[in-house]
């Protein structure tokens, strides 16, 4: 579905006009510095990484500015927001909702944590179109993040279609997996080395900065959307899921579209939590001192959702356990990550009637593949 033609400027890269906005944009060098001046081999996989990350940085910004142009001469396009130099430096630093980040990136952000990102977002008369900028050749993982943010836009803008624009370079595959809602750029490879190292050697002429004056060019703190509430929708997920008089875990409650759409979002909503005891007898041989476990139901992939635990150790750490026959699957789960935090909130949430016997457990087992 090719709601937009590619310009000749996005697809051949062409920078001869934005090249002094380029200078404007901050980019992660240090690293990439240090291995050139001790004349690290070029051909280790640690440089090919490096360089090609900061690659990734600058076709990201050079896109940003050409689609800035293709806005200002498309009809279709209503509203484009602001980022990078060219946003109002009073928007920066909000704690909640859709606004620039640190990083001068557009986000959006609830409890301090950011949701999702977007490398560019622009408007038509009935749609909103997040775009998604990757030089890297196979999709798999991109294909993956567009459910989140086509499911977080879908409850911020209800009312619109949610629309993604996808760029890519020459060679890149899975193109036919994305799904019918998003347009494919194919642009060239990010080559000129000419520009590249005048970026990482700060030695582009920096001219004023040019923007675009148009009423279409706008910010993230004028934007009307419907808020969501990270947190708070957790919580009351799991306290309406609790709520049927006749089960334990009122499963047809998961079946609803705006459900569907948590599922996307959080990928894992709370239902209660099971004692130490009862978990040890699915899991024998966990190997450490338990100090909580959290029952979720998961989407697994697009298609299949089961029962998952996550085991809170006397230690702090957390894990993803999944048990799926005999196999027992451990995980360990990022300290700084969402699902740390997200665990955390729930205890303070959980009570005593949220508890899950191994009744229960099998109950939700044998049916989730009924229901979801």
């Amino acid at each position: 579905m090719n709601h937009f033609k590619i310009s000749e400027d996005i697809k051949q890269l062409n920078t001869k006009d934005i090249e002094s906005n380029l200078a404007y944009y901050k980019y992660d060098t240090r690293k990439l510095r240090r291995q050139i001046k001790s004349k690290v081999d070029r051909t280790l996989p640690e440089f090919i990484s490096t360089y090609s990350s900061f690659k990734g940085e600058v076709y990201e910004n050079v896109l940003y500015e050409l689609l800035l142009k293709y806005a200002s001469n498309e009809r279709d396009i209503t509203s484009f927001i602001l980022k990078g130099p060219h946003q109002n430096k009073n928007a920066l630093f909000n704690k909640q909702g859709l606004m620039i980040d640190k990083s001068a990136q557009i986000v959006y952000k609830s409890a301090y944590k950011d949701i999702s990102e977007f490398d560019a977002l622009f408007f038509t008369e009935d749609s909103i179109y997040f775009v998604e900028m990757s030089t890297s050749k196979k999709t798999a993982s991109l294909n993956k993040r567009l459910n989140k943010k086509h499911a977080l836009l879908k409850v911020l803008f209800p009312k619109l279609h949610i629309r993604a624009l996808i760029i890519l370079t020459e060679g890149s595959t899975g193109l036919k997996r994305f799904p019918d809602y998003c347009t494919i750029w194919i642009t060239k490879e990010m080559e000129d080395e000419t520009l590249l190292f005048k970026i990482l050697e700060n030695n582009i002429k920096k001219d004023k900065l040019q923007t675009l004056t148009y009423k279409k060019f706008t910010e993230t703190d004028t934007i009307k959307y419907a808020r969501f509430q990270y947190f708070q929708t957790l919580e009351w997920i799991l306290r309406k899921s609790r709520s049927h008089k006749n089960f334990t875990v009122d499963l047809r409650f998961f079946t609803s579209k705006t459900l569907a759409l948590y599922f996307d979002i959080f990928s894992k909503l709370y239902i209660g939590h099971m004692s130490i005891d009862n978990f040890k007898t699915l899991a024998p041989n966990y190997p450490r001192d338990i100090k909580k476990v959290i029952v979720t139901i998961e989407k697994i992939n697009t298609t299949v959702y089961d029962v998952v635990y996550y085991v809170r150790e006397e230690s702090g750490k957390l894990n993803r356990v999944h048990i799926k026959g005999d196999e027992v699957n451990i995980k360990e789960k990022e300290l700084d990550g969402f699902t740390n935090s997200e665990t955390k909130f729930i205890v303070y949430v959980l009570e005593d009637e949220h508890i899950l016997n191994l009744k229960d457990i099998e109950h939700l087992r044998n049916n989730i593949p009924n229901f979801l």
